[in-house]
């Protein structure tokens, strides 16, 4: 506790002013009597219980100094410190993405933003705003704090990755001439990252977090038997010995050890599993269990014939085998020219081969000549670092972001494919239809980048031959709560989606052409009711590459002027108040004690 007015402790000197009254106050005369025969029994009374007697006679005395020194406290305007919102507005911003999962992150942070509530004045206003990848606005301007705290215990975790930059534009703009406060409820966003004018408090996930997850994980099939790639990620400071375990549908088929570094990621083969619909990798249980699953599908009708040509790179050979993708290379002709064997499932990966060499049917370009239908420019080279364009299934487990690409080919024409992934205004990866057939393009040279030594590399080449090679029955990857076109029977009367177990999660609209599925991370089936029985579908809602990482930081607060106000929000409870009434009570009581002595005469 501390107090504002520490200066009205001068007043404690009337505590002896007061004193002195009492010293000072009317004094009786001695006199001579005759007899106190009629007083024997009051004084026997006063003998035998004196000091309740000398009490009851200085009563007011105490009482007078207990107003005294109350009235003094209250002058002296003691506080608690805390947590206080300052202006008349308050803006909550929630971070509901995967990584508040675990150790009941999301329902402490919840309880923190009521209490903040609860400390508002009866003429501030609170709006409430959800940073999903759409940003929502939940409350607005409102000023009765029962009902933001209603809606507040009503949210749950949508497990999206959080649109942070949208969500603090969204709250500066309801902030009146920045007469208020955002307050940010996350758990890694630090300075730096916040683009939008103060005040606003960022209440971040402190501490360290040993975490352990899956970053990737695909099978593919070999003749009778099946291997798969594991990516897995130790994030923790000291190093790890991660288990793993591979699960058949519900049938544990392996399990296996791998020692990761600190802060870094291992890649492990599983060769000679068994033949399934669907196949789960499962990891040691810690704080943030949300990424230590991970779901694939094993394709159903996959490419029966892959081809290389050209000069392919070392390292796409290395990546296939990692991938377990049996290749088989195609050699020159007389002429420098290539026969392919066409096929209607043959999936081609070209390097470097002029476009007029090009075979029918779906096909990897890697390292284009110049010229051609797309337009190919002599190669630049790169000033930014690689963005997606769009969350494709292409690039699901990639970290593009992470990988290096010196140079590149510019593309002069799109020609029917569109852009996955761009440096600045370069386009280093795209995808798209070509003459009736899928294409994927990368225009650039893989010497001229680290990406294949990452391990999320041979998962992205094994995305591409599933997306050029033909469609499995399964319904693919979603992200939580993503909209999607369902293709569904026209002999469809009813469709729902469902737990494998056959709980409803929700019923789809058949007058809508859109559905969104569950939010929540795990495998689950689309139930179709047709008029020739019931028709099942798996499909797979995984936690955003971006969420199997958590952060962490130390909260901080900007000022309006941009200054940095210190690690926490610090604000004076004043009680003041409370002093005062219990003073203005004793009054009240003093009075009682002084008429009763009156009318007692």
């Amino acid at each position: 506790m501390g107090f504002l007015a520490p200066v009205s402790l001068w007043f404690l000197s009337a505590i002896p002013i007061l004193l002195a009254f009492y010293f000072f106050k009317k004094q009786y005369e001695k006199q001579s009597i005759s007899s106190i025969y009629l007083w024997e029994k009051t004084l026997k009374e006063w003998e035998t219980d004196r000091w309740w007697n000398k009490l009851q006679k200085n009563i007011l005395l105490f009482l007078q100094l207990l107003i005294l020194l109350f009235l003094i406290m209250a002058l002296l305007r003691p506080y608690f410190p805390g947590e206080k919102v300052q202006g008349e507005q308050l803006v909550i911003v929630m971070d509901s993405s995967a990584s508040m999962a675990g150790e009941e992150r999301f329902l402490d942070v919840k309880e923190d933003a009521k209490t903040l509530i609860d400390s508002l004045g009866n003429e501030q206003q609170v709006s409430v705003i959800v940073a999903e990848e759409s940003p929502k606005l939940l409350v607005s301007r409102e000023q009765n704090k029962n009902e933001a705290k209603r809606v507040i215990d009503g949210l749950n975790l949508s497990y999206q990755h959080e649109n942070m930059h949208d969500s603090l534009q969204l709250a500066s703009s309801l902030l009146q001439e920045g007469n208020g406060e955002i307050h940010v409820y996350t758990d890694g966003l630090k300075q730096e990252e916040v683009e939008v004018e103060g005040p606003f408090v960022i209440h971040n996930r402190e501490g360290n977090v040993s975490n352990s997850s899956i970053s990737a994980f695909g099978v593919r099939q070999n003749g009778d038997t099946v291997s798969g790639i594991v990516t897995v990620h130790n994030q923790s400071d000291v190093s790890k010995n991660v288990s793993l375990t591979v699960f058949g549908e519900d049938e544990v088929l392996k399990e296996v050890t791998e020692e990761v570094p600190a802060g870094e990621q291992r890649t492990v083969t599983l060769n000679q599993l068994p033949v399934r619909e669907y196949y789960k990798v499962d990891t040691d249980a810690d704080n943030y269990e949300i990424d230590n699953e991970m779901f694939a599908f094993l394709p159903n009708n996959a490419p029966s014939s892959i081809f290389l040509a050209g000069d392919v790179n070392p390292f796409i050979h290395k990546a296939l085998r990692s991938a377990g993708i049996e290749a088989v290379s195609i050699s020159q002709k007389e002429g420098g020219m290539y026969r392919f064997s066409q096929g209607d499932e043959a999936v081609y990966l070209l390097s470097g081969i002029d476009a007029g060499a090009w075979p029918e049917g779906p096909k990897l370009i890697l390292s284009p000549e110049t010229g051609g239908p797309f337009g190919v420019e002599e190669k630049r080279t790169l000033q930014y670092t690689l963005k997606k364009t769009a969350d494709d299934p292409l690039l699901q487990y990639s970290d593009v972001e992470e990988a290096y690409l010196g140079k590149a080919y510019g593309i002069g024409e799109l020609n029917g494919l569109h852009p996955l992934v761009m440096s600045g205004d370069t386009i280093t990866m795209a995808k798209g239809m070509y003459q009736g057939s899928p294409m994927v393009l990368f225009p650039f040279d893989i010497q001229d980048s680290d990406w294949p030594l990452h391990p999320g590399f041979p998962i992205l080449l094994s995305n591409v031959i599933d997306y050029l090679g033909k469609d499995g029955e399964n319904l693919g990857y979603f992200e939580p709560g993503e909209e999607t076109q369902l293709p569904l029977s026209t002999t469809t009367t009813e469709a729902v989606f469902e737990t494998l177990s056959g709980d409803d999660i929700s019923e789809i609209d058949m007058s809508k052409s859109v559905a969104t599925v569950p939010t929540k991370p795990g495998i689950y089936q689309l139930h179709e009711r047709t008029s020739n029985g019931s028709k099942y579908q798996y499909f797979v809602v995984q936690v955003p590459g971006e969420e199997r990482n958590v952060e962490t930081s130390a909260s901080f607060r900007m000022t309006e002027e941009g200054q940095q106000g210190g690690n926490v929000t610090v604000s004076k409870q004043e009680i003041w108040r409370w002093f005062a009434a219990i003073a203005l009570l004793i009054l009240f009581l003093e009075w009682e004690v002084y008429r009763r002595g009156l009318s007692s005469r």
